[in-house]
C-alpha cells in the first residue's frame, strides 16, 4: 500500500460548476473541493497547466476563481490548482468546505 499524506483536508462537494476555457463554457461537476483547488468530473479535454476560470453557486452567492489544470486522469476527470482568487472568494470557499464532508487526510491505496 502506498500512503500520500495531503498537505490540507478535501471535501465531497459533488457541486454543479461553470468552466470558462478558451471562451467557451463547459458545465462540469465538481468532485472533491479543497482551499488550493479540486477535482473536476465532465471536464472538456484541456492539457496540464492550461489556464481557466471556476465558477461554483452555492447558497445563492457566487465563488469564482482563476485556476490552471494541475492532472488529468482519465477521460473528462481533471484536477485544478487555483490561483488569484481574491479575499472575498477565498472567504466564501472556505465557508462552503466548512458545511461539506471531509475526506481522510491520509489516502491508501491498494498496489495489488
Amino acid at each position: 500500500m502506498i500512503r500520500e499524506r495531503r498537505q490540507v483536508p478535501r471535501y465531497s462537494a459533488n457541486l454543479n460548476g461553470r468552466l470558462l476555457v478558451e471562451g467557451s463554457t463547459h458545465s462540469v461537476v465538481v468532485e472533491d473541493l479543497g482551499v488550493f483547488g479540486c477535482s473536476l468530473n465532465y471536464a472538456p479535454p484541456m492539457t496540464p497547466i492550461q489556464e481557466c476560470e471556476l465558477a461554483i453557486e452555492w447558497e445563492g452567492r457566487h465563488f469564482r476563481t482563476q485556476a490552471m489544470v494541475a492532472w488529468i486522469k482519465a477521460q473528462s476527470k481533471v484536477g485544478l490548482r487555483f490561483h488569484g482568487t481574491d479575499a472575498e472568494n477565498q472567504e466564501l470557499l472556505r465557508r462552503v468546505c466548512s458545511e461539506l464532508r471531509m475526506k481522510p487526510l491520509v489516502r491508501l491505496k491498494d498496489d495489488g
